[in-house]
């Protein structure tokens, strides 16, 4: 059995030789298709048909089976039932033929049979250290060599934009739309089940294509969550990564599983990965064209000041909205350049930014405006609006648009012609130098917004690269507390099991021990000093507070003797099934700001972490932030400003600042012990009390999940 190494995926797009096993002279099938399109669009290989029932397909000599040909064959392509496939790649295992596009539907996605099916193929395929891609895609397209593996109806237009897709049919759409739009590509790739080669082989062989400016994927699932964000954020530092993640909600993360058998992640967990990895997120088909347009021909902004050139103010308007609730900035323009305007313009024109050229503005007010601008320094990018009048001049506008971005190369610059007829030459000009062109302003925003997240993406990876802190911490101490938690036969800690985790941890936490008995609480409380905290302690009970199982400020061992029977029987009358072990004794705290620190484990990613605004009401106000760790002490800050409380704990209406300092370094160290433990399944604290500044934090109710199976694992491998 051959060892897989990291893939040379070269091949599939430059080799010289190439089989399609399956190729047929029949018009309408795939096996046509493929053979047609490689001669057809300029393959300058040897095409070897493999049809054991034909001598001749289109032309080309063919040859019962792979075996048959005397030369070498550096790529295959199969296209028949998938139930003859395995044979295929026996001879091509034979033969040492190390790479095959696996057409042919009739795997996963058609259920468990060709579920079977399909992992008998990657036994195969892993034995013989095959690279595949596939099954059950459209091929693969490379411009520049030319080669166009695929069952496509068209070749795309040659350009720097490489595209992966977990869809086939969405390939053939959007090539078929990109030759309309006159967009270029370097590489299609078609996923298909990723039995063997996945999105994350593809990006990184596309960051080493010099003819691929900007990497485009649509995808359903990530296969493998870690090596992703790994990949791309090596990647995403020499270029930009565009990735639209359909599935999103239920009823889309059911069709994603219909449709290829993938499984999809919570949609929170991607948002989050993405941020990690650097990876720009499109939320729709149009929006990752539109982003990805401007990456083709355009340099990054300095920073996100907008300046909007209009010849209508309706326009000018619904840009400076739609470029506001992007989070870009409408630029003040310096004083100079508005004396200048002002000057130049006629006297009803608005030269405060959105600058208004007026329905009169023809070449020479458009030229004038748009020199003016580039060259003021607090101008990053500018869009250019052009609406049909009677003095527009949208062709020599065009030009002048044309000659500045050349004169001023270093500032981006989109177009909306919003129109039809009247300006579709202009359009077309545009476009073919190079120039993003929409029929909308929010689409040119979307365009440039696209540029200043990259631009920022590379201004701050090099400090999200940073490792994270790494603090003291008791692991065996944690250690002994998982173990004997499930050797007990449970998954879910105390409260004061939970509590005594986090504080190995150096995590802020009141003194808490659990009480089993009347007994246990008056000896409990006693050691802790009355005041005291009494929440009844339930691995089934997650909100104590609705049954009245939180005692605040108990005094004397009356009250402990009356609140503990009182808890435990309220718990059993409202959770008779629920497994009511005892109740917690707890120093009392004092109250200060409320917030959750959470973690859940998600299935592509790992361990999602999770802040903001805490307390009772955590569920309904909804104001929190999410990451995946490990995170630095960077990242943490940035998921806290993320939260609408963040401004609360800088201070507000007289109140003083809060421990920001303190609860940054509780995320942190959160961070750490899910990720020394990856047993645990969730973790909340809720509320973790945020002080005054520089008076601590105080994590009052720390809940802990652990994953059976894990530790069962560990247990096993440290006595093997």
């Amino acid at each position: 059995m051959t060892e897989q190494i990291e893939p040379d995926l070269s091949v599939f797009f430059t080799a010289k030789s190439v089989a399609i096993v399956g190729a047929s002279n029949q018009f309408g099938k795939v096996g046509y298709d493929v053979v047609h399109n490689l001669a057809q669009f300029g393959y300058p290989g040897e095409i070897i048909p493999i049809n054991p029932k034909s001598k001749e397909i289109q032309g080309y000599k063919a040859y019962k089976a792979l075996t048959d040909y005397p030369g070498e064959i550096e790529l295959v392509f199969i296209s028949i039932p998938s139930k003859y496939i395995i044979n295929v790649i026996e001879e091509m295992g034979q033969l040492g033929i190390m790479h095959v596009v696996i057409i042919s539907a009739g795997f996963r996605e058609t259920g468990s049979k060709g579920a079977r099916l399909e992992q008998e193929l990657g036994e195969k395929l892993k034995h013989y250290g095959i690279r595949a891609v596939g099954p059950n895609v459209v091929g693969l397209v490379d411009t520049h060599t030319p080669l166009n593996g695929s069952f496509a109806a068209r070749m795309p237009i040659k350009g720097n934009l490489g595209f992966i897709s977990q869809s086939g049919a969405l390939i053939t759409g959007i090539l078929d739309w990109s030759l309309a739009e006159g967009m270029g590509f370097s590489k299609f790739v078609s996923l298909g089940n990723k039995l063997d080669l996945d999105e994350v082989d593809f990006v990184r062989y596309l960051s080493q294509d010099e003819h691929t400016h900007a990497i485009l994927a649509y995808l359903e699932s990530i296969t493998y969550g870690d090596k992703f964000i790994e990949i791309s954020r090596q990647v995403s530092q020499s270029k930009p990564i565009i990735v639209i993640k359909s599935g999103s909600s239920k009823a889309g993360a059911r069709a994603a599983s219909s449709h290829t058998g993938s499984m999809s992640g919570a949609d929170t967990a991607y948002d989050a990965a993405f941020e990690k990895a650097g990876v720009i997120r499109a939320r729709s088909v149009e929006e990752l064209f539109d982003t990805a347009t401007a990456f083709s021909t355009m340099p990054l902004p300095r920073g996100p000041r907008l300046c909007i050139i209009t010849n209508a103010g309706g326009p000018g308007i619904i840009a400076t909205d739609a470029a506001e609730f992007a989070g870009l900035e409408l630029c003040v323009l310096a004083a100079d350049t508005i004396e200048y305007l002002q000057s130049e313009l006629p006297a009803a024109a608005s030269t405060i930014n959105p600058i208004d050229v007026l329905g009169t503005g023809a070449e020479r007010e458009y030229g004038l405006t748009l020199n003016a601008v580039l060259a003021d320094d607090n101008v990053d990018m500018v869009l250019v609006i052009t609406t049909p009048q009677g003095m527009s001049e949208p062709v020599k506008v065009a030009h002048k648009i044309i000659e500045l971005h050349q004169q001023y190369p270093d500032k981006p610059i989109a177009a909306s012609y919003m129109g039809g007829v009247d300006l579709a030459e202009g359009t077309s000009i545009l476009k073919k130098n190079g120039i993003p062109t929409f029929a909308f302003p929010e689409r040119g925003i979307t365009s440039l917004l696209g540029l200043w997240k990259y631009a920022k993406i590379k201004q701050d990876m090099s400090k999200r690269l940073l490792e994270p802190e790494q603090f003291e911490a008791n692991k065996d101490e944690v250690l002994e507390i998982f173990d004997s938690v499930i050797n007990k036969g449970r998954v879910t800690l105390l409260g004061s099991e939970a509590i005594a985790v986090a504080r190995a941890y150096g995590i802020l936490a009141p003194d808490t021990r659990t009480a089993f008995s009347i007994t246990e609480a008056l000896r409990h409380a006693e050691a802790i000093g009355y005041p005291i905290v009494m929440k009844i302690s339930s691995p089934d009970i997650i909100h104590k507070s609705d049954i009245g199982g939180i005692a605040i400020n108990v005094k004397t061992e009356e009250e402990v003797r009356q609140q503990f029977t009182k808890m435990m029987n309220a718990g059993r009358q409202n959770y008779p099934q629920a497994a009511v072990m005892g109740v917690d004794i707890q120093e009392m705290s004092k109250v200060g700001r409320e917030l959750i620190l959470g973690v859940s484990e998600d299935p592509q990613f790992g361990h999602m972490i999770m802040i903001g605004s805490g307390g009772i009401y955590a569920n309904y106000q909804k104001d929190v932030s999410f990451g995946i760790t490990p995170i630095n002490k960077i990242e943490a800050t940035t998921m806290l400003e993320r939260t609408r409380i963040h401004k609360i704990l800088q201070g507000v209406r007289g109140e003083a600042p809060s421990d920001i300092e303190r609860t940054i370094n509780t995320l942190q160290r959160v961070s750490q012990l899910v990720t020394d433990f990856p047993e645990i399944l969730e973790m909340d604290i809720n509320p973790l009390f945020v002080f005054d500044e520089n008076q601590g934090i105080n994590a009052v109710d720390v809940k802990i999940t652990l994953d059976r199976t894990k530790i069962l694992k560990r247990q096993e491998e440290e006595i093997s």
